[in-house]
């Protein structure tokens, strides 16, 4: 029974080192347009590595997989901001920027992107980099596109050095802006310092699903609404309520 145990260990061993190591935010689901000032989104993204590791005795890589979610909110015109959970590696921050002005939709969208966390169950420093470019938005379907560079930083006792890891992404955005998804394929170079696969490129297929826009709260969505009023009574909703009267001169 030992030696069983042990076998089980010993074959499972590749996918708990890169549960630990290779769960990078590889996917991007977004076009290169902000999130509305004072408006937030909330978003969940499905990942599938099929090169993702190779065990010890078979010469063909396994696959990973796995989820992300993320919120995001915009800070104004051209800025927003967003915090991503990793179930499978940890969590992160990013801060993305327009580089163009056009506010319409109409035209192709540029934007950067940085950000930062801890991945990897706490193994490591992440910091990241984000080029993208996105076409016009006023319909149903905007593609878009870009690069990302990733690097890791070891923070824990034992925790490896890696090389960075840079990679394009492509997709296409359907739908509107209550709802959307978004069809995503990224290659990456992604060094593996464990030496789970033979490869240093992996392909990682992926389709976001982003929730509409959440309406921003004001004070006078909270007031009640204005009751009919009696037969032959002025109607308060036709009648003006000055700030201030004059009073009549005598």
């Amino acid at each position: 029974m030992p030696s069983l145990i042990r076998r089980i260990v010993a074959t499972a061993s590749p996918f708990l080192l890169l549960g630990a190591h290779g769960c990078l935010p590889y996917t991007v689901g977004s076009t290169a347009r902000t999130v509305p000032a004072h408006q937030t989104t909330n978003s969940t993204s499905w990942y599938y590595i099929p090169n993702a590791v190779r065990m010890p005795s078979d010469s063909i890589p396994g696959p990973l997989a796995g989820a992300n979610f993320e919120l995001r909110h915009g800070l104004d015109s051209r800025t927003d901001f967003g915090v991503l959970l990793m179930p499978a590696s940890g969590v992160a921050i990013d801060y993305k920027r327009r580089l163009d002005g056009d506010a319409s939709g109409t035209r192709t969208a540029y934007a950067y992107s940085v950000g930062a966390g801890i991945v990897n169950a706490g193994a490591h420093f992440m910091m990241q980099g984000t080029l993208i470019a996105s076409g016009r938005e006023d319909g149903l379907v905007a593609p878009y596109g870009g690069m990302r560079v990733i690097h890791v930083l070891p923070i824990a006792p034992g925790a490896v050095s890696d090389r960075p890891t840079i990679g394009m992404f492509g997709g296409v955005q359907l739908g509107d802006a209550d709802f959307t998804i978004r069809p995503e394929l990224g290659v990456f170079y992604d060094h593996s310092a464990l030496g789970l696969r033979r490869g240093d490129v992996i392909f990682v297929p992926a389709v976001t699903l982003r929730r509409g826009r959440r309406r921003e709260f004001r004070v006078n969505d909270a007031a009640p609404r204005p009751t009919a009023s009696p037969a032959g009574a002025a109607d308060p909703r036709r009648t003006p309520i000055p700030i201030y009267a004059p009073r009549p001169r005598t």
